[in-house]
Formats: structure tokens, sequence, C-alpha cells
């Protein structure tokens, strides 16, 4: 019997040593992201150049080649309104529940529940709009500014057209805060003008630079500064793309920075308060809102062009024209990429969490993505779509 004790333990030690020596199993990397569902919007927004847009209510609002859809923070369609022609403007939203969206000739009211209400129909003989989206916003006197056409309309809503400007050769962009309306428009061989109006139309004051083929014009929150990015029409050594901060009451020029690239994008404002842009097909920058320094700048590939978004713990995303980039607002850092066949032509949307992004493919797939922070992405709802027809949710 005492051999076999032996053999035994021996056995049992030899055991022992194998699993003390076995190296446990290297932990996975946790995914960076997950895709929390993915749904095929027939003529999506890619089409119509405009990205998706959360409205107050926490529902997503798209815009197709022909109509406004709204969905639910799940991606199931509420409702449909058809416009008959391509939306120029981003939804307009009402406390009582109504949107007001433009197209080249008209804008609609959409009551809450997809039904058509109350509409403007552009003058007779007037030429469809040549502006930049968005051709719509709300400002002084609680009024609309709508770019039609050649013209600046300043309408009330749901009545009617209070004053209207007309523009000469054609304008290219409109915004506004509480006391003025900005307008940028342009003349064959004369350059381009950027005003300030009242309520009234009044010119407030003036400003020319050389004739621009693209202007973006955003208002700072407290409404004290007008950030315009200009994009030449000949761009030159004398005449390069640049981001201007103006003071918005007088239209001075606080500081401007110009770069070598021939294209710019619309600025981002990050929570760090810095403008995030994209210059050119490679270049990401973020400057310092007062001063216009550099405070990052970072190299990627092919990008698309639309402006970059920024997540509420500073995570840049840059649409690129095969991929969507991540990259850290801290040092400029790609913290990962995603593959996507067509790109993403438009500005990715921030959710009302501050996390979930929204953004559609060139293919017209519109995806809702949020990032790993914290275990705040849940791996078991990646990959998970949403693409065929969704009961329309109780309210």
């Amino acid at each position: 019997m005492r051999p076999f004790k032996s053999t035994v333990s021996a056995l049992a030690l030899t055991a022992f040593l194998c699993l003390s020596f076995i190296q446990p199993a290297a932990a996975q990397p946790a995914q960076p992201y997950a895709i929390l569902w993915q749904r095929q919007i027939t003529g999506g927004s890619g089409s119509a150049g405009q990205p998706p847009v959360i409205s107050p209510w926490g529902d997503i609002f798209l815009l197709t080649g022909s109509s406004v859809l709204r969905l639910n923070d799940r991606g199931e369609q509420i409702w449909e309104f058809k416009t008959g022609d391509k939306p120029t403007s981003s939804p307009v939203f009402f406390d009582d529940g109504s949107t007001f969206v433009a197209t080249p000739k008209v804008l609609y009211e959409v009551k809450p529940y997809g039904r058509p209400g109350w509409s403007f129909t552009v003058a007779s003989g007037e030429k469809g709009s040549t502006a930049s989206p968005p051709n719509l916003t709300r400002g002084p006197g609680d009024l609309f500014y709508l770019l039609l056409g050649r013209s600046l309309y300043a309408v009330a809503p749901r009545r009617n057209m209070l004053w209207y400007l007309a523009q000469s050769d054609y304008p290219v962009a409109v915004d506004a805060g509480r006391q003025y309306v900005f307008v940028a428009r342009s003349e064959k061989g004369a350059g381009t003008t950027l005003e300030a109006l009242d309520s009234a139309g009044k010119s407030v004051w003036s400003r020319g630079f050389a004739e621009q083929k693209q202007v973006y014009l955003s208002l700072s929150p407290d409404g004290k500064y007008l950030y315009v990015v200009n994009i030449p029409k000949s761009p030159g050594k004398f005449n390069k793309c640049a981001l201007y901060a103006l003071d918005a009451a007088a239209g001075t020029i606080i500081w401007s920075r110009k770069f070598n690239q021939n294209e710019l994008s619309n600025i981002t404002r990050g929570p760090d308060g810095l403008l995030y842009l994209v210059a050119g097909k490679r270049y990401l920058y973020g400057l310092d809102s007062r001063t216009g320094d550099e405070r990052l700048s970072t190299q990627l590939l092919d990008l698309s062009g639309a402006a970059p978004a920024v997540d509420r713990e500073g995570t840049i995303y840059v649409p690129g024209k095969e991929r969507l980039y991540a990259v850290s607002s801290s040092d400029g850092r790609l913290l990962w990429d995603l593959d996507l066949g067509g790109g993403v032509p438009t500005t990715p949307t921030l959710g009302s969490d501050g996390l979930t992004i929204y953004f559609t493919d060139g293919k017209g797939t519109l995806y809702a993505l949020r990032p790993g922070y914290n275990d705040t992405a849940t791996p078991a709802a990646a990959g998970a779509s949403s693409s065929g027809p969704a009961s329309t949710p109780k309210h």
C-alpha cells in the first residue's frame, strides 16, 4: 500500500505545481464604444447635407431628400412629414411641440404629431435659396429670419411677413441672437458684406470682405461674439481661409486666424470653451475662443470636411471620408476610429446625455454610438440594429 500512497502523493504534487505555474489569461481590452443601434434611412441626412438634430424632448429629427423624420432615441419612427423639396434648414422648435423647417421656397410648421400647420411661401417669381444651410433662424422680436431666394425675410410665426430685404446676387449665411440678425451676402466683383440688422431691418453695422464662396456664422453662448468662418471664392496668398471673432454689437474684429488650407469647416464649441474646426482634409485645430491662440493641432487622414463634435468628457469626434475618428481634447491623441464604408459626411450630433452621438454615414445609415466611459457603454448592445418599420411609440 505504501507504493500506491507515494504514487498518489506524487501525482497530486505534480498537479499542484502545474496549476501554480499556469498564467492567467490576458484580459481582453474593453471595447472603446458600443453601437447601440443602427437604422437604414431611405434618402437619409447625407442627401440633405444636414446632420441629425436632437429636439428639446430628446427625439431625433432627421432631414431626408424630401421629408422630415422624427425618431425616438431607439431609432423608431414616430412620424414623417413630406416637404416635397429638399429641406435647407435645421428644425426650429417651439415649446408647444411644433417644429418649423424651411425648403428653398416654403417655410413649414409641423404639428406635434406630424400634421401640417401654418406655412409661408416665397414671393412669386423669387428664385430658390442659394444660401448655405441653415437658412432659417429665430432672433430679435421673436421673429423668423429666413433666406429664401435672394432675399432676407422677417416673418412673424403663424402670421405673415413683416419685412424683407432684397439681396444683390446671392446671400450666403444668416444667424441671429436676441438683439440682432446677421446676414452675409455677396455681389459678383464687389466682395462679401456682413451686416447686423435690428428687428425692424435697420442696419446696425456692416463689414466688407473679399468675395467668399462659403461663410459660416456662429454666435457665442452669451451673444457677445460673432464667429465668422470665411472660405474665399479665389483663395490665394493674400486671400486665405480665415476665422474671425467680431464684437457682435459693434462689428469690430477682436481677433482673426488665417489658414493655409483652401477649405474650413464650421466651428464647434467644446465643454472646455475651445473652438474646434477642420482645415483641409487632414488637420483638426482647437483655438482659444477669447484670443484665437492655438491650443490643439493634430493630423488625421482623409477628412470629409464636416465640423467635429465634442462630448461632455472632451472626446472629439471628427468625420472622415471612410471612418469616424475619436480624438482626445487634452493632447490630440487618436483614441480609436470606426471604419464606415460610406464615411461621415456631416457633423455628429450629441444626445441629451452629452455622451451618445448620432450620425449618418454616406450610405444613409443612422447610427447611435456611445463611448465606453466607466462602462457606460453596454457591449451587449453593440451591433444591434433597427432597420425595419417601427410602430409609433405612445405619448
